[in-house]
């Protein structure tokens, strides 16, 4: 290369060191105007006629120019690309070198891939870029170009932008971090599945709304329970829920703002309407709402999903305009009115909303009694009634809570709808085990059996099965165990439950029928299913001392039993009439306050496993 060919420019050092405080100044604003004002600042100083940014593509593919200085043209956005492998050399250099300083680019084996393509077309003679890092990593370049003839570059002008290139890596740093905050603060604020506000910024927005209330108009609040969905969760796995929240969001996006409705918990959305009539108008919208969200959908396994909804609202803001007080008002109201039953609505006035509190708080209570382990199994024996001896045993699950026991009508649902039913069930499981291998039950008392009810939640468990088999297995009590299930079961969970059973029976864990004519079974479950026994309910056997249809039913139901090969328990004997009456009637085997109520496990070893 001939001296005479090269152009010199030289800058005195304060020049550069007064445009570098500059540059940092600007750098660290955060205009959409900075790029562009950043690089006719650095064209300027260094006397050059193009300075642009370059960002490297995901995948590191190719580069795209957001930003470019022209003299004379003033700040493009052209978005030009070009491909990585169509010159492998020039980001060799980039991603190696602190600065390229190319004084002969069209020749430099180091941008000669750029010559035909790019350079000659655009007459650029030299280049000097530098990389541009983000924590480490280049994510793009600083390009400055000089038109015309090659060019020399001082020492000067390659500290220049070397230390440029440290002030935008810096500024990369720092945009991605706000960046990086500024998503952490929206997903505490939104959700991540719907888009929808979270509770905290949903109440922070009612709040607002309440305040801000026309004269003559009124707020209602509205919280919408999907039922089902945490148990199916359980089943489908923990994105289930995600997919069914956001469709569900979809439906409700189009009837009511997005701004006014939020995801308050995995299963619950909340939303508000306000006007001179804001209790008709929510309880209009409550309908709506239930027959869009009651629309099919898909289920991972190709299944078909209908959900029911239950809905909370909480009318009259005016009167209570505290929003955390509303908000909570109106989930105490859904959970109600799922307890209720499916696809309920209940409005909640001041004068209720102290008993509906007490069963919002109930719930809470429910999951930290799971956490501490406070239920418990208590074993009720089941007896031969000719003997007196105990055969079997059926284990009830029990919440001992300030000195007494809850009602399982109360827990049991509210373990299911939270989809803690399955691990709360399978720890006492385990401890019965236990307590069965350390008491030598079967060695002490062969055939004997402990009958355990099962919930429809756990039924369509995935693994449910092998899980219980081979934890039966692992202490050693296979052939100990009798699995429970209600008619009610079968009919919720239709041919699933079906499934199940017959994969039990399979597993050689046997099945018994509970509560046996109070459901939905029919004879033909009898023939269907491979079932083990059935327990006759204790209606039945409450009213045959002076029922003679009661009487029928029960004989009718033993010699049935007896010829299809059904092990057969009387449930509810309380009198030792009855007790006498069922014998008679063809009754071997029953359980019952008569015998014993049910006990702690060890007070059941003392009293009934005794030789």
């Amino acid at each position: 290369m001939n001296a005479p060919d090269m152009l010199t420019l030289d800058q005195p050092p304060p020049a550069f060191e007064a445009a570098l405080k500059a540059l940092h100044r600007l750098a660290q604003r955060d205009e959409e105007d900075v790029p562009g004002r950043l690089l006719a600042i650095t064209a300027e100083t260094l006397g050059v006629a193009r300075a642009s940014l370059w960002a490297l593509t995901p995948g590191r593919r190719s580069i795209r120019c957001g930003a470019m200085f022209v003299q004379g043209q003033g700040v493009l956005a052209p978005e030009t690309e070009l491909a990585c492998d169509a010159a492998p050399a020039y980001f060799q250099a980039i991603e190696g070198l602190l600065v390229l300083a190319a004084e002969d680019a069209q020749h430099d084996p180091r941008t000669i891939e750029l010559a035909e393509g790019y350079l000659k077309p655009l007459g650029i003679g030299a280049i000097l870029d530098v990389p541009i890092c983000e924590f480490g990593e280049i994510v793009g370049v600083l390009c400055l170009e000089h038109l015309g003839p090659a060019r020399r570059w001082s020492g000067a002008e390659r500290l220049f932008v070397t230390s440029l290139s440290g002030i935008l890596s810096q500024r990369h740093d720092r945009l991605r971090m706000a960046a990086a905050e500024d998503e952490r603060k929206r997903q505490l604020l939104f959700d991540a599945a719907t888009g929808l506000a979270g509770r905290s910024l949903f109440i922070d927005r009612l709040a607002h709304a309440v305040a801000e209330l026309p004269a003559g108009h009124d707020l209602a609040v509205l919280a919408l329970d999907l039922e089902r969905l945490r148990s199916l969760a359980h089943r489908y796995g923990g994105n289930f829920a995600d997919s069914v929240m956001a469709e569900g969001a979809a439906r409700i996006g189009q009837m009511v703002p997005a701004a006014r409705c939020g995801r308050i918990a995995d299963d619950t959305f909340a939303l508000w309407v306000s006007g001179d009539r804001a209790q008709g108008l929510a309880t209009r919208l409550a309908g709506r709402l239930q027959r869009a969200l009651a629309l099919p959908m898909a289920a991972p396994d190709g299944d078909t999903l209908e959900f029911s909804t239950a809905v909370g609202i909480v009318p009259g803001a005016r009167a209570e305009p505290d929003a955390d007080r509303l908000l909570r008002d109106a989930l105490t109201a859904a959970f109600s009115a799922a307890r209720k039953g499916r696809g309920r609505v209940e409005v909640v006035w001041p004068d209720v909303r102290n008993e509906l509190q007490s069963s919002l708080e109930l719930e809470r209570d429910v999951r930290r009694a799971a956490d501490a382990r406070e239920f418990t199994f208590r074993l009720q024996p089941i007896v031969d009634l000719v003997s007196g001896r105990a055969v079997g045993a059926e284990a009830l699950m029990r919440w001992p809570r300030e000195g007494r026991d809850v009602p399982p009508s109360d827990f049991v649902p509210l373990l299911e709808d939270s989809g803690l039913i399955a691990q709360v069930h399978m720890g006492l499981l385990r401890e019965l085990f236990a307590w069965a291998r350390e008491t030598s039950l079967l060695e002490r008392r062969p055939g004997f059996q402990l009958h355990v009810n099962f919930s429809p939640v756990q039924l369509q468990s995935p693994g449910f099965v092998e899980e219980l088999r081979d934890t039966a297995r692992a202490y050693g009590v296979e052939g100990l165990l009798v699995c429970e299930i209600t008619e009610n079961t079968l009919f919720s969970s239709g041919e699933d439950a079906a499934s199940t059973l017959r994969y039990l029976a399979e597993m050689g864990i046997p099945v018994s029928l509970d509560d046996f004519g109070t459901g939905f079974a029919s004879l033909t479950h009898l023939i269907d299913l491979p079932l083990h026994g059935l327990k006759i309910d204790r209606s039945f056997c409450l009213r045959c001392a002076d029922d003679a249809r009661a009487q029928a039913v029960v004989g009718g139901l033993l010699g049935l039993a007896t010829h299809l090969g059904l092990d057969v328990v009387a449930e509810g004997v309380e009198t030792e009439a009855q007790r006498a009456l069922l014998v008679s009637l063809g009754a071997t085997v029953a359980q019952g306050y008569l015998f014993d109520r049910a006990l702690d496990l060890e007070p059941f070893a003392q009293r009934w496993l005794g030789d």
